[in-house]
């Protein structure tokens, strides 16, 4: 009968337990080469470990996102590129139509093309990116952020913001722009005007007669002409500018239903520095007579929903007939093709901007890599194990093991017997 206890047993196992537990934990370190963490032991190599881990996933995230950025951006440029392109061909459609000797089909030729035109620039102001998102519709999430109406002006239904992505801690760059701010913001000296407003003066233009924007000198070989005005319809604002012996009359006024005397009393008012006198017969006409040697007619602006092809005509004033005409300022070749250069000028400087995103986008993922990089150097700091230290300890606990086994073996093989001698 061998000497023992159930509580000798238990404590044997237990210890033995502990220490194969701790072997296997050893042996494990020692295959991985990653230390074991315990919280009693290495709360603060836990605690910086944790900070390191959840900084990591962070630049993880804006290394992501400085990436996508500049492949946003990259769909941007080639948008920008193609709409440039689009315009030094709608430029040089406007300087080959300068012509007043085109034929019919010449013109129609011209508008069909700067039709074509404008449905390209609609196309890519509707384009998308590689994930599906608007590149000019902001954050409103529209897929197709232009449309036309019924009488075919482009309205933009898109956001005013641009949408953005963070690059860095402090710092977010556009993926894609506002199409309000691109295609119906360009700025001139005049004030601010559409992209597609220019397209479609360019095709209305073509529809017409051409004229210079300013009239010959019409007291030339006469002292008298007569001004035939566009329908004024309810209402309509019409202005323009009158140079007398390079003395220069402004005339902004409202006409209701055709009755142009105002314009006359505006005229006649300044009779006595300019020797010009006008008269109204009711049919939209303005009689002018005046003493002086040279009179021109210049800047027209029409504003009104009666005439589709608003103009003044100049008429002889015996036989009536046609002698000059001025349409409208916006119609004017010159006034086109300027605009057309404020839009190209305009991109440029949309595209230079995508551009210096594009640069911060690629220095934020320079930094993030480098931060990572760092951040993957301290956490194996902290995770590496001390193979050397390891393995002594290792050596230690199964010398430690097999002298408690053998005194396990030796006190449990005894009997009652040998005790008693």
């Amino acid at each position: 009968m061998t000497v023992s206890t159930t509580r000798f047993f238990h404590n044997n196992s237990e210890l033995f337990n502990t220490l194969n537990s701790e072997l296997k934990s050893l042996q494990s370190q020692a295959g991985t080469g990653e230390a074991e963490l315990k919280l009693g032991a290495n709360v603060g190599d836990i605690s910086k470990l944790s900070a390191a881990e959840e900084k990591k996933s962070e630049t993880n995230q804006l290394l992501s996102n400085s990436k996508r950025v500049q492949s946003d951006i990259q769909v941007l440029d080639l948008a920008f590129e193609r709409m440039q392109n689009l315009l030094v061909r709608l430029q040089e459609l406007a300087v080959e139509s300068a012509n007043d000797t085109l034929l019919p089909e010449e013109r129609q030729r011209f508008i069909y093309e700067a039709d074509m035109i404008k449905s390209e620039l609609l196309d890519v102001a509707n384009q998308q990116d590689n994930f599906g998102n608007s590149l000019f519709g902001g954050i409103s999430g529209i897929e197709k952020p232009f449309e036309i109406n019924s009488v075919g002006d482009v309205q933009y239904n898109g956001s005013s913001l641009a949408r953005e992505l963070q690059v860095t801690p402090g710092l977010s760059v556009k993926q894609n722009l506002s199409g309000l701010d691109v295609f119906q913001a360009v700025k001139s000296e005049n004030g601010a005007f559409s992209v597609f407003e220019v397209v479609d003066d360019l095709i209305e233009s073509l529809g017409g007669e051409l004229n210079s924007g300013q009239t010959s000198n019409l007291f030339n070989s006469t002292s008298s002409v007569v001004l035939k005005f566009p329908n004024s319809g309810p209402e309509a604002d019409i202005s323009f500018k009158m140079e007398v012996d390079e003395k220069i009359v402004e005339i902004s006024e409202t006409v209701y239903g055709n009755d142009f005397s105002h314009l006359a009393n505006v005229i006649n008012a300044s009779t006595a520095e300019t020797g010009l006198s006008a008269s109204f017969d009711g049919e939209n006409q303005l009689t002018l007579t005046g003493t002086g040697q040279n009179l021109f007619v210049k800047d027209f602006e029409y504003d009104g929903d009666f005439s589709q092809e608003p103009k003044i005509e100049v008429l002889d004033v015996v036989d009536g007939k046609s002698l000059d005409l001025i349409s409208v300022n916006n119609l004017q070749n010159s006034v086109i093709t300027g605009k057309i250069t404020d839009s190209f000028e305009h991109f440029a400087s949309k595209r230079a901007e995508i551009s210096a995103s594009a640069r911060r986008a690629q220095d934020a993922e320079i930094f993030a890599q480098d931060l990572i990089i760092t951040l993957e150097e301290n956490i194996s700091e902290i995770r590496d194990a001390d193979l050397a230290s390891i393995l002594t300890e290792l050596e230690f606990l199964m010398t430690q093991k097999d002298a408690a086994q053998a005194t396990f073996t030796r006190i449990t093989s005894r009997s009652l017997f040998d005790l008693l001698g």
